[in-house]
This record gives structure tokens, C-alpha cells and sequence, in this order.
């Protein structure tokens, strides 16, 4: 197994990972913290389009994206992420999205919730992610999401519910995910490297931060034309609607004087 000090010097995509480490912060998704050899992973940006539930463990997904774009650049899929397989769920409105955080509150699974609209490589507005550690657990899981989702009365059988595996990303990049090869040296990488960066964890969510999250949902909803978002203000529009002018002549004074 290579040491932590050759790590650095080894050549993985063309470069080395301390080059490959040096992209990375100069791109603003590692900071270091003052000392050799240790990093912090920045918090993502507020408001967050996500909340995120965990339950059975915290995974290191934002290290798992450093090494998939910088140390590897887009040409490995990160052995870290070799049994990530998720849940999803598709909302197809707002109202069905918190409808999906409320089934997941009553699941034992870590989960996410929130908008796929701003993610450049996913499809769609909304989506609602289960994490389980290996297909034989995802399918398990299933079942279960697909019972709840299926009782729901804001949901139903016709909101589609299936099993990927991994971060999209991976898969428009390193082809399907079902042909994904990881190798030992791959592992001994990440495992070098992952003990010198902190904060690679998701902390969890204040309640200011939840609140700021949901306006960016209604905000969003509000955007994109989905309507649903009233239930959640009262019934009151973000905005007023904007004046509507008639393409025929004007009929009454009023409009002839407009």
C-alpha cells in the first residue's frame, strides 16, 4: 500500500494527485486549514436545494466529488462509491415533494429531498434520493418507498419510484453503471487521502437553514409555473399577476386612454 507522502506523487489521469489536489483548491473545493497536508471541504452554497436526513451513516460524498473531478477528471468512478445505490423518487409538484419528506420521515433510511432543476446533469424538478449501501439493500428499500409512496394520498402509484446506482455524473461520464470497474489502487488512493480532509461529512441542518431551503422550493415552484407552491404560503402569490391587455380595440374610455 502506498504512504501518505507518495500518494501525492503518483500519477493518476495524466497528472499527479498533487497537481490533480492544487486544481482542486484552486477551484474552491478544498480550503486548507493552515497545517501541511490538511484540508476542509467548504460548506455548498446557501440557500441549499436539498434537505438531507441521516440515518444509518454519513457518507463522504463531497470528498467522493473532489476525487471524481479533479483527481480522477471525470474518467474514474470513485471505489468509495461502489456500493452507493439509491431510491429515487420522482415528484412531479411541490405539494408531492413535501409529500415525499413526509413518507421519508416515517422510513429508516438516509434521504434527501429537494430540487433537481438546478443540477446540470439531472432531469427533471424534483427528486427524492434513499441511500443504501449495495443493490440487495436498494432492493429491499424499494419496497418499502414504493408501499409508502404508493399509500400516500398526495402520491399514488403513478409517481415513478426506481433504483440507481451512484451520482448521475458518474454514469454520463464513466459510461453504465452496471460496467464500472474499481481497482485496489483506486481504493489505496481514497484511502490515503481521506483522513487528511475535514468536513468531507454533512452536518446537520438548523432549523434557519430548513426555513431558507423550503422558501427556495416555493421560489422555485414559483418559477417554474408549479402552482402547488400556494399551499405552502397561505394561498397568497409571491408576486401580483401582471396586467393583461386586450388585442382587440379598445371598447371603453378607459382603455382608449391607455
Amino acid at each position: 500500500m502506498v504512504s501518505e507522502s507518495e500518494v501525492f506523487d503518483q500519477t493518476v489521469a495524466g497528472r499527479t494527485v498533487g497537481a490533480s489536489w492544487a486544481v482542486a483548491e484552486a477551484a474552491g473545493q478544498l480550503i486548507s486549514i493552515g497545517q501541511e497536508r490538511r484540508w476542509s471541504v467548504p460548506p455548498g452554497r446557501r440557500p441549499s436545494a436539498w434537505i438531507k436526513v441521516i440515518r444509518d451513516r454519513n457518507r463522504p460524498c463531497k470528498f467522493q466529488m473532489v476525487m471524481f473531478e479533479h483527481v480522477y477528471q471525470r474518467q474514474r468512478v470513485p471505489a468509495g462509491c461502489e456500493l452507493c445505490f439509491k431510491v429515487k423518487v420522482v415528484p412531479r409538484t411541490l405539494r408531492q415533494l413535501m409529500a415525499v419528506h413526509e413518507t421519508g420521515e416515517q422510513l429508516p433510511y438516509t434521504y434527501k429531498c429537494g430540487l433537481d432543476a438546478p443540477a446540470h446533469a439531472t432531469s427533471g424538478i424534483y427528486g427524492a434520493y434513499f441511500f443504501l449501501d449495495g443493490l440487495p439493500a436498494a432492493r429491499e428499500a424499494y419496497a418499502h418507498v414504493r408501499k409508502a409512496v404508493n399509500a400516500h394520498p398526495k402520491l399514488g402509484p403513478e409517481v415513478p419510484v426506481f433504483i440507481k446506482r451512484g451520482c448521475t455524473e458518474f454514469e454520463i461520464h464513466c459510461g453504465p453503471s452496471d460496467q464500472y470497474i474499481f481497482s485496489d489502487e483506486t481504493r489505496q488512493i481514497e484511502a490515503q487521502l481521506l483522513p487528511l480532509v475535514d468536513d468531507h461529512l454533512e452536518r446537520p441542518e438548523s432549523r434557519l437553514q430548513r426555513q431558507q431551503t423550503l422558501l427556495y422550493w416555493i421560489q422555485t415552484a414559483y418559477r417554474l409555473g408549479d402552482q402547488t407552491y400556494l399551499d405552502f404560503t397561505g394561498g397568497r402569490p409571491l408576486y401580483p399577476p401582471t396586467v393583461q391587455y386586450s388585442p382587440e380595440a379598445p371598447t371603453t374610455a378607459r382603455e382608449a386612454n391607455q
